[in-house]
């Protein structure tokens, strides 16, 4: 205590002396700069005021002499002009300078006033003689003595202001000049008086306070079991040691917990990770129950689902505790008490509602009434699937970061079991989708392939009957077989639509590609879809860019063509056009063909390129069509490495275009 007084009084005696010498050299200032004030205040409020108001005096004055000279000189009446006005300032200058002067110097004042009231009186005088006159020139002659006299009286006023003036300043100058001297004796004084207490602090305080710096410094630097000296230094040091050790070994436990947290939270995210990898209800159970035994080092880890969990077993644990084992018990307990998001776990400070189990579960969970349990909830959304139970025999009490780490891993159960599931029933319903689109293909294919047998027969008796080798017919008899023609006609393309998609579907569509000229693809499809027009009043147009190459299949071209054709064809009213037109834009061949037909309905035009999709508009007008078309035509665009679009407006028309990539190889 002894050594803590003496530190103590060293600094009290320190740091009266400086307060001592800052106030004394406070007061030398202060005393400078009251006699600075006052001096100023003089030169400033008086002696320079003074001095002005007497050389305005003199410019008075020189400004009469001036104008009464020139005027008797020069008759100027301008001359004149200027005398007056100074006439006229003159009575102000003089009570200017009067009210200024102090009694000392009233006397000096007064007596350069009266020898210019003499020059002022001569000066009226000469102000009545005739301009450029002998009398003139006499009273120029008579004037200029007196005013010299006044000039001599006016400076010698001013040389004694001047020299009050530098004795003023000189004395300011003095006062600077003490006040500087004292300051630098006072800051000598403070600077020995600091070293001083430097030099004995340092000993003192210094020492251990540097000592206790560089072990801050070390702990900051990463070394985390650098310690302080409790016993160096005085106790207020001391103290700080103890201080600092006890937060290091504080932040060294609060360090190994999150560093444990941290290791906790990586291994349940991975073990979520691997949960949520299985596609088998099972395995994602299993996968939980031997992750959490190691990763919260659990005795023993349940999983139990709820009664309506089906296609599933209803417990499974780390080592069978249900199957004969410890905890056959437990494993049969209902989980009514239980709610999605619910948790528990003993010597739980605050359950969350009315989440605790019944009695028959807690002696189950825990028979030797020394155990840690640890139940979470599985759930899949707001549903409960089951609950995770996980035991310590005789460990540690769960940690309220065990229990979130848990929830964590209960919550990715949860999630893994529910996509399991999903997984598992899309399995089923996408082999049930396999198996009926293969009987579905097989079917189409069987049905068009036996539909063409009898369609070939019947069209064969078809021609024999219309060329008339059966007899001759009447009219009637021939539109009937127009009416049977047509009809056969319609039912081949549906077939060899049919057997397209067929082939489509199953991979067996192939493309063989040359060199095409586009413009005789084109030409060829008008020209089979002309008569077809001319009936419906329908015009055809073209502008075909020639030459125009493209490697493709001229067949499937042609095809894509003739349905786009016989579409704006059909859909278009009598008297209305289509245009066909075919150019090269870059690195592609654009074909379009636009009609003025119904259109279709802006809602329906996402929907147009699959299979049997027939507009509205087209069916309440009863137009026939099977909706295949267009679905053909995108499917060998596309084997093309193509594109198709549409743009439509209703009742203004329709236009297809496909874009075919040209090929340099």
């Amino acid at each position: 205590m002894q050594r803590d007084r003496s530190v103590g009084h060293l600094l009290t005696r320190a740091f009266a002396a400086l307060v001592l010498l800052i106030v004394g050299a406070g007061l030398a200032e202060m005393t400078t700069v009251l006699i600075q004030h006052r001096v100023v205040d003089q030169l400033s409020n008086h002696v320079q005021p003074l001095q002005l108001a007497n050389a305005h005096l003199r410019g008075v004055l020189a400004d009469g002499q001036r104008g009464v000279r020139g005027y008797l000189l020069t008759g100027d009446s301008a001359q004149l002009d200027t005398y007056h006005v100074a006439r006229a300032d003159y009575t102000v200058a003089v009570i200017e300078l009067r009210r200024l002067a102090t009694s000392e110097e009233r006397q000096a004042v007064d007596g350069q006033v009266a020898r210019a009231d003499i020059w002022w009186t001569h000066a009226e005088v000469q102000r009545q003689a005739a301009p450029r006159s002998d009398a003139a020139i006499r009273y120029v002659a008579a004037g200029r003595p007196l005013f010299q006299d006044f000039l001599t009286a006016n400076d010698q006023f001013d040389d004694r202001l001047q020299a009050r003036a530098d004795r003023l300043q000189e004395r300011s100058a003095s006062l600077s000049r003490f006040t500087m001297v004292t300051l630098a004796v006072v800051t000598l004084l403070a600077a020995a008086l600091a070293a001083t207490t430097a030099a004995r602090t340092t000993r003192r305080i210094t020492g251990p306070l540097g000592q206790l710096v560089a072990v801050l410094d070390r702990m900051r630097a990463g070394e985390h079991e650098a310690r302080a000296d409790p016993e160096d230094g005085p106790a207020e040091i001391r103290a700080v040691a103890d201080a600092v050790n006890t937060q290091a070994d504080e932040s060294a436990r609060v360090r190994h917990a999150e560093q444990r947290t941290a290791r906790l939270r990586d291994e349940a995210r991975r073990l979520g990770y691997r949960i949520r990898a299985h596609l088998a209800v099972d395995d994602a159970i299993r996968e939980a129950i031997d992750g959490l035994a190691g990763t919260l080092d659990a005795d023993h880890v349940l999983v139990r689902m709820a009664p309506a969990e089906t296609e599933v077993p209803p417990a499974a644990s780390l080592r069978d505790e249900h199957d004969g084992g410890p905890l056959t018990e437990l494993a049969g307990c209902d989980l009514g008490w239980l709610r999605s998001g619910d948790v528990w776990y003993t010597d739980d400070p605050a359950p969350a509602g009315d989440a605790r189990p019944p009695e028959i579960e807690l002696r189950a969970g825990n028979p030797t009434g020394h155990g840690h349990v640890l139940t979470v909830a599985v759930s899949a959304g707001s549903d409960l699937i089951g609950a995770l139970t996980l035991i310590r025999d005789n460990g540690p009490a769960w940690t309220p970061v065990d229990v979130r780490l848990a929830e964590s891993v209960a919550a990715d159960l949860g999630r893994g079991v529910h996509y399991a599931r999903l997984y598992e029933q899309e399995q089923h319903l996408v082999a049930r989708l396999q198996e009926l689109d293969t009987v579905k293909t097989d079917l189409m294919s069987t049905v068009s392939h036996e539909l063409r047998t009898p369609l070939t027969s019947i069209a064969g008796y078809l021609e024999l009957l219309q060329d008339a080798e059966a007899g001759d017919l009447t009219d009637a008899q021939r539109r009937m077989l127009e009416v049977i023609s047509r009809n056969t006609r319609r039912l081949r393309e549906l077939i060899e639509d049919l057997l397209t998609l067929s082939r489509i579907e199953s991979g067996g569509f192939r493309t063989s590609t040359r060199d095409v000229e586009v413009g005789a693809v084109v030409d060829g499809a008008l020209a089979a879809i002309s008569p077809v027009a001319a009936k419906a009043s329908v015009g055809l147009y073209t502008e075909v860019q020639r030459p125009l190459g493209l490697q493709a299949d001229p067949d499937q071209l042609d095809r894509v063509l003739m349905n786009l054709l016989t579409n704006a064809v059909k859909f278009t009213p009598p008297e209305g056009t289509v245009t066909v037109t075919a150019r090269r834009e870059e690195d592609e061949v654009v074909i379009a063909v636009a009609d003025t037909g119904m259109g279709v309905p802006d809602a329906e035009q996402p929907g147009l390129f699959g299979r049997f999709f027939r507009a509205t508009n087209a069916i309440h007008q009863a137009i026939p069509g099977t909706g295949l078309g267009l679905a053909i035509v995108a499917a060998i665009v596309e084997n093309h490495g193509g594109s198709v679009g549409v743009r439509s407006a209703e009742n203004v028309g329709t236009t297809v275009t496909v874009r075919l990539p040209v090929r340099t190889d």
